[in-house]
């Protein structure tokens, strides 16, 4: 079937086969001006089937970058030249040279926050403070390191791995967390969240608060609330064997005690009814929402952790109507949100059973968070 990633791919090899520079964002730029689409949502769309039409246009407009022999220009401020050639001349070259070389690179690829991940690489490779850079810009590099950077800057630039993976790590809540393929980034939004769960936990003083991490990926969220609560004892959940090896790998590099991690689907292996706290941070990307998204986050970020049905409020609906059954009286439900979803979240877990139910916004006054809580039996309404 002429699917469109496929016909792409073949196309891409083809280009490269006529030695045309850029062969895979030549590629992509023919299929966005014949199909009308912008480049990112290309993979987006990878299964759409193409038509003989199309098809014949693609073919038409390939023959003439042939014949051209790849050296039109499209647009002069789309990305050009590979990292060889930014990075030409590199041997013997000064750090600030290496330096606004690869920014300029990153920039033609059009990576967001190109001079920050420049730096954070350089600093990672040679091992010199990001803030102290600039004390070393006239020192010339080794080769074998700016091998290993040209690598990264690469991968980066070209084939849109996000930075994290490269390096392994994102730092979270002041803690330095590793992850990998197989899990979400952690996001700094995310901190939101901790944030409001450990100030219920401080203010409700309560010995030894029993936590469910819902969802937990890479464990961030149970490690950080167990660390800031030492009292406490959580278990963090998910249905992806991929990120319970992460987690439980954070929980050895942190040496956090209070924390277990199990593989359950929502609470099905869920044996204990008595948490205070249930925090989640799920899916929750409807897939209308998809041309907002990076193309990193697309092409290398587990789509299972990204989206999710029902307009992307599917996870809200199930861990709202179960919760109930889990939590303590006046337990407390957290969960992360996206910016629109705040007024369908509360109503969920208002007709679920919730009262005091409260969005709490971030530093750009977005809707970030929302926290219910169960009431006493005794006090519910007939």
């Amino acid at each position: 079937m002429n699917n469109l990633l496929d016909i792409l791919n073949k196309t891409v090899n083809y280009l490269e086969k006529k030695n045309i520079r850029n062969a895979r964002i030549m590629g992509e730029r023919i299929f966005s001006e014949t199909l009308n689409m912008e480049r990112i949502m290309l993979y987006a769309n990878f299964e759409r089937v193409m038509t003989p039409e199309e098809m014949e246009i693609i073919r038409n407009k390939l023959n003439s970058v042939i014949q051209d022999n790849g050296v039109q220009d499209y647009d002069a401020s789309q990305p050009s030249g590979e990292i060889e050639s930014i990075m030409d001349g590199s041997r013997n070259s000064t750090l600030k040279t290496l330096i606004d070389k690869s920014i300029v690179y990153l920039e033609r690829n059009n990576v967001p926050e190109a001079k920050l991940i420049t730096e954070i690489i350089f600093s990672h490779v040679l091992n010199i403070d990001r803030m102290l850079l600039f004390t070393k810009y006239k020192a010339e590099i080794e080769n074998e390191k700016i091998d290993k950077i040209r690598n990264y800057i690469q991968k980066i630039g070209k084939d849109k791995i996000p930075l994290q993976y490269l390096l392994n790590e994102q730092e979270f809540y002041g803690r330095n967390f590793y992850v990998s393929k197989g899990v979400l980034i952690p996001r700094q939004d995310t901190e939101v969240l901790v944030e409001e769960a450990v100030k219920i936990l401080k203010r409700e003083k309560i010995e030894s608060p029993k936590i469910l991490d819902m969802g937990t990926g890479s464990g961030i969220i149970g490690i950080t609330v167990a660390l800031e609560i030492p009292d406490s004892k959580v278990m963090g959940t998910d249905i992806s064997e991929k990120a319970l090896e992460i987690s439980e790998k954070n929980r050895e590099i942190l040496n956090v005690e209070n924390i277990k991690f199990f593989k359950s689907d929502l609470f099905e292996q869920i044996e204990y009814k008595k948490f205070n706290m249930i925090i989640s941070n799920p899916p929750y990307i409807s897939d209308n929402e998809i041309g907002v998204m990076s193309e990193d986050t697309l092409l290398h970020e587990p789509r299972e952790a990204l989206f999710a049905d029902n307009n992307g409020l599917f996870f809200y609906y199930e861990i709202s109507r179960k919760g109930m059954d889990y939590l303590q009286d006046n337990g407390y439900l957290l969960f992360e949100i996206g910016y629109r979803q705040g007024k369908a979240v509360k109503e969920i877990m208002e007709k679920a059973g919730f009262t005091n139910v409260n969005i709490v916004k971030d530093m750009q006054n977005t809707d970030r968070v929302i926290i219910g809580q169960k009431q006493m039996e005794n006090n519910k309404k007939n």
